[in-house]
């Protein structure tokens, strides 16, 4: 049985909602843990940048189980573009040490 709402675009979209959503709400994080606690506390925001991209790995999971092979080829052609995106963009960082 061929799953619904099984497409390419759909992988693309959940990959990069849930990327860009899960990094401000990490933001946000930061800054209500900044206030409550009365003193600076900062994250790296391309630590951040990596662990939005890493939860993608959760619908990847329902993506498998469910048999959207499509969707999940969009959803991984989404993460492999934003991985390549923040080496390029962290990559320099990383690299001088």
């Amino acid at each position: 049985m061929v799953p619904r709402n099984d497409h390419l675009w759909i992988g693309l979209a959940v990959s990069f909602f849930l990327s860009f959503v899960s990094y401000a709400l990490f933001l946000q994080l930061g800054e209500w843990f900044t206030a409550s606690a009365g003193r600076a506390i900062s994250f790296r925001p391309r630590t951040l940048a990596l662990i939005a991209i890493c939860l993608n790995i959760l619908p990847m999971n329902v993506f498998r189980r469910t048999y959207r092979t499509k969707s999940l080829k969009g959803l991984v052609i989404g993460v492999m573009i934003m991985a390549a995106v923040w080496f390029f963009y962290f990559g320099r960082e990383l690299l001088e040490g």
